[in-house]
């Protein structure tokens, strides 16, 4: 291997990038046994380069593998970066996840079993998203937090992606469960405009208020709504009454108008440092 010697064209253009893949791996193949050419490449080298190949190498070293949602995404053609920090919300572990699936299908079960098990899936779904909207705001959840408000990324943009994404993957959840409801139809899609309602509502008063504190308000709002029907002596689903539909309709529609005027000021509160 050191019987031969590389040329100073031939480290120019090695150290250009101008030579083919099969040439370049010799000529690296060689560096590694002969010392004298190793010398050579080095005094010729762009130090510069050398550094940004150098830090490229290290990040690519020392980053944390994708976790499962992270490849998800990728494979959806999400941005690397974009896919990073929408794995990285609290709502959308594989923990978070399970317990909204435990609860759902809980809920579910009791439908069968008792009057107030329809009533009670009725009034717990509309708040599974909004609480998972909330966390994903969630300032002492959020591991990305410094690193995200530090970054020149789009909070707004993050913000409002990671909601959509919870509300898809809640949403779906509670779809499931809905579907082992004795009851299907009407009934059990009645927790669906309620649901989006609450989380518009919820977005809408975080562009003023804390989050957390915005989603509070919006489940005692609707607690106080539907829970009256689970008392012994009250007309059951009470959430299913068209009064209630017609409302959520309207708190949805009012909610997305304020969102949109609005969107800028999404998270506030949440991305405040003091």
């Amino acid at each position: 291997m050191t019987t031969w010697h590389l040329d100073a064209d031939h480290i120019a253009s090695y150290r250009d990038g101008q030579v083919g893949s099969a040439f370049a791996a010799s000529i690296e193949t060689h560096l590694v046994a002969c010392e004298t050419c190793r010398e050579l490449v080095a005094t010729t080298a762009d130090g510069d380069r050398l550094d940004r190949v150098w830090a490229d190498i290290v990040d690519a070293v020392e980053a944390p593998a994708p976790t499962a949602s992270e490849r998800i995404l990728r494979a959806l053609r999400v941005r690397p970066d974009t896919a990073r920090l929408l794995a990285a919300t609290p709502s959308l572990r594989l923990s978070w996840l399970t317990a909204v699936a435990v609860v759902l299908a809980m809920a579910s079960a009791s439908a069968h079993t008792g009057r107030y098990g329809l009533p009670l899936f009725l009034a717990l779904a509309p708040v599974l998203p909004v609480a998972g909207v909330a966390l994903s705001f969630g300032r002492a959840a959020d591991p990305t937090f410094e690193v995200t408000v530090a970054s020149p990324y789009s909070s707004t943009r993050l913000l409002l992606l990671r909601s959509l994404a919870v509300i898809i993957t809640t949403f779906a959840l509670t779809a499931a469960g809905a579907a082992l409801l004795p009851q299907q139809g009407a009934t059990a899609a009645a927790w669906l405009l309620p649901a989006l309602a609450l989380t518009a509502g919820t977005l809408a008063l975080s562009t003023r208020f804390d989050p957390a504190k915005a989603a509070i308000v919006m489940v005692v709002v609707w607690f106080a709504v539907s829970l009256p029907a689970l008392r012994p002596g009250s007309p059951p689903l009470l959430a299913t009454h068209m009064v209630v539909q017609v409302a959520s309709a309207v708190l949805f529609a009012v909610a997305v108008l304020v969102l949109v005027d609005r969107r800028e000021h999404l998270g506030d509160a949440r991305w405040n440092l003091a």
